[in-house]
């Protein structure tokens, strides 16, 4: 059976047993990645649109002002919709490993004696 596969399936042979490889990065590890982007663009994109208004209309530093302040908020609600997403990710992943019986121990570090 495990000759009948074919060449790009991608597969690992372990004890005659086709297993699949683990995916050098998973779907969370580039949302993980991508946060920084999140960050950074509307920081950085905000003040610089309002800076090009500014110049356009004559207006001080108001829109850039306002801008920077929209794109700080756009940064903060990225960051917390990621950490909501990874908190739920966590809880799905422990329920589902106490459905199956497998209980997790965390060590307390600060208890050491």
């Amino acid at each position: 059976m495990t000759e009948e596969l074919r060449q790009d399936d991608d597969l690992d042979k372990t004890d005659n047993i086709p297993i699949r490889r683990r995916k050098l990065f998973s779907a969370r590890d580039l949302r993980a990645t991508t946060i920084g982007w999140e960050i950074a663009i509307p920081i950085i994109g905000g003040p610089f649109f309002g800076f090009i208004l500014d110049r356009r209309f004559d207006t001080g530093v108001r829109w850039t002002l306002i801008l920077l302040g929209v794109g700080l908020i756009a940064a903060i609600s990225a960051v917390l919709r990621y950490i909501r997403y990874e908190f739920y990710l966590m809880n799905k992943e422990k329920e589902e490993e106490e459905k199956q019986g497998i209980k997790k121990v965390w060590r307390n570090y600060d208890d050491d004696e």
